[in-house]
């Protein structure tokens, strides 16, 4: 019952804010200060609302499993995972998860790239969704690799721009480790070994450093 009282919440939130959206735009030329406020209120509600829906989600995802469910081939979530977007499109998690499962679970690449790089656009200073969308494009191969190898060096170009403060640092080693394989299948481009082996002795290092405490961001 909570749950129904919860997408009745959502229902009149979408509602109101379709109304007040109308009305924002209508009366922006008069007072541009009271349409920012409309706005901002709006999508501090949608953020709540969207955080709930996904700790709902969650606990959902939970019981599911426990009731020795079939997890990775359910769909019946998606519309929820749509809607907190709807509701925030900055919430970087329901990229994350309904890119993953759409393109590897339920063998939809296309729709789950698709879902990964719309958040990359809402989220571009969101490292995690970027590394999301290595995965899928390696796991599943869709677009090749000269496609692994772009995504790959877009996610180490971001991390570089913030210093090295992401929240998974050992994925940076990971997509060095990425690229080495990218490359050393890579036959078509020149020199591909010894780029495949500079990536390799990359990933290496860093590891290493991680590990004796060597590698810091930079400051």
């Amino acid at each position: 019952m909570k749950r129904y009282y919860l997408y009745l919440l959502v229902l009149i939130f979408l509602s109101i804010a379709i109304i007040s959206g109308r009305i924002a735009n209508e009366s922006t030329w008069e007072n541009e200060t009271a349409s920012q406020a409309l706005s901002s209120g709006a999508g501090e509600i949608g953020g709540i609302l969207a955080d709930l829906l996904w700790l709902q989600l969650d606990r959902y995802h939970h019981i599911w499993m426990y009731q020795g469910n079939e997890w990775m081939t359910a769909t019946d979530y998606l519309p929820q995972l749509w809607l907190i977007i709807k509701l925030d499109p900055t919430f970087a998690e329901a990229y994350i998860n309904g890119g993953n499962h759409l393109a590897i679970n339920l063998g939809h690449p296309q729709e789950g790239l698709r879902l990964l790089e719309e958040g990359i656009r809402q989220c571009p200073d969101n490292e995690k969704i970027r590394w999301e969308r290595i995965i899928v494009l390696w796991q599943t191969n869709y677009y090749g690799s000269r496609a692994i190898q772009e995504a790959a060096w877009n996610y180490m170009t971001l991390v570089r721009e913030k210093r090295g403060l992401i929240a998974d640092p050992w994925n940076e080693a990971n997509a060095s480790m990425i690229m080495e394989f990218c490359f050393e299948d890579d036959s078509l481009r020149f020199n591909h070994t010894e780029i495949s082996e500079r990536y390799g002795e990359r990933c290496d290092f860093i590891r290493f450093a991680s590990m004796n405490n060597l590698w810091r961001p930079a400051l």
